[in-house]
């Protein structure tokens, strides 16, 4: 933040007197006037404030540099920026990148003040006489593929804890793939470009509706792949979980070899035929418990799809609330407290000393500890905890096991 701090420091903000006389059709009356993020200067402003210092990406709607911020003639070498930039012309197509170079920037500073770490934080709108670009965070690496499931799942759960957040905020990415997520200094997964993102009126009727058929081929549901009405947030999680599974084997479910192209429509439809299977291709690594998580994200039938908040639910990230089978094999609470706390006390004595419904409950409590070596801890913590069995019981039985 402290490079975006320079970078704002001496700039005007955003006014409509100020604008550039070609400025973009912005809706300026949507916006405060007085926001200190939107920013309107000329282009030896922009030169004078930031250093180019190379090109990290390009495409269609423009380009993303690694820029430093200047303070005085010299570069603060020990920050950095992202910079997405568009050129501005008075073409229709250049238009329409400014416009939706602004639309992205609308979209991420909704939520800006609610922040999450694995959503990219925009931090200003700057709009020259030649140039509209976004500044946000630099982050240094690509997102890795082939990467062992212990690692990569800690990443999981925050790329969807992430999607969770969008998605209860009205927003979808439309656009989730292994190119869109890069790496913070921390390790930390951010997701990026936004330039697809649409933001709904949750409480609307059509929310999340589209039949619209955009993104990259082959992180399309199949839903969308053929323009048919859907849920577009069910669409954030199929891509999300297709993103996962190359996250982990460095390919799709559905690629017949690795590398495989996409280039001619016929090529692209056998491709969307695979994906209604459902049938994955080829040989992969994981646990069950891996493949049973992604298998729920890249259901081919929306409906048994689960959702981003369901997602962040399953077993895969909660392993100690999946139910194993106990190292020990007890029967009886009397049982329990003869062979961990040496007690010889019968069982009609325990039944009757805590009652037919605390022994049972806690018996079955009990059955489902499988750590043999914090058995008769975890069983006192058990009874402690318990909502029908008062201290003095717990006492009594910590005194028999001292």
């Amino acid at each position: 933040m402290a490079s975006v701090a320079l970078l704002q420091s001496s700039i005007q903000p955003f006014s409509p007197a100020l604008s550039p006389a070609a400025s973009p059709p912005l809706a300026l009356s949507e916006q405060d006037p007085t926001a200190s993020d939107i920013f309107s200067i000329s282009d030896q402003q922009l030169s004078d404030k930031l250093e180019f210092i190379k090109e990290i990406g390009f495409g269609n709607w423009g380009s993303v540099w690694a820029c430093r911020p200047k303070v005085g003639d010299v570069s603060e070498t020990r920050y950095k920026v992202a910079v997405k930039l568009v050129h501005r012309s008075k073409t229709p197509t250049t238009a329409a990148r400014v416009r939706s170079l602004w639309n992205e920037m609308k979209i991420v500073r909704t939520f800006k003040h609610e922040s999450h770490p694995s959503i990219i934080p925009f931090h200003s709108f700057i709009i020259t006489p030649s140039y509209a670009l976004i500044t946000m965070d630099y982050l240094p690496r690509l997102m890795p593929v082939e990467v062992r499931e212990s690692k990569a799942t800690l990443w999981f759960e925050s790329l969807v804890s992430g999607v969770a957040f969008l998605h209860a905020r009205g927003v979808v990415h439309n656009d989730i793939k292994p190119a869109n997520i890069l790496l913070s200094e921390t390790e930390t997964p951010v997701l990026v470009d936004f330039g697809f993102a649409e933001k709904y009126d949750s409480s609307a009727q059509s929310a999340f509706q589209s039949s619209l058929a955009y993104g990259t081929p082959e992180y399309l549901s199949p839903e969308r792949a053929r323009g048919h009405l859907h849920d577009t947030r069910k669409s954030d999680v199929w891509s999300l979980g297709i993103t996962f599974f190359e996250i982990l084997t460095g390919r799709t479910p559905f690629e017949k070899e690795e590398g495989e192209e996409f280039s001619t429509k016929e090529a692209l439809e056998d491709y969307w035929a695979r994906t209604v299977s459902g049938v994955w291709i080829g040989e992969w690594n994981m646990t069950p418990a891996m493949e049973h998580f992604l298998r729920r994200m890249i259901s081919p039938d929306a409906k048994c799809r689960i959702t981003a908040a369901e997602a962040l639910r399953d077993s895969v990230f909660h392993p100690s609330h999946t139910r194993t089978r106990p190292i020990v094999s007890l029967v009886s609470l009397a049982e329990i407290m003869t062979k961990f706390i040496g007690t010889r006390y019968g069982d009609n004595f325990v039944r009757s000393f805590v009652g037919k419904e605390r022994y049972l409950a806690i018996s079955s409590s009990f059955r489902q500890i499988t750590n043999q070596a914090r058995t008769w801890i975890l069983f006192i913590y058990v009874i402690c905890q318990s909502q029908t069995c008062g201290a003095s019981a717990a006492k009594g039985y910590v005194g028999l096991a001292a």
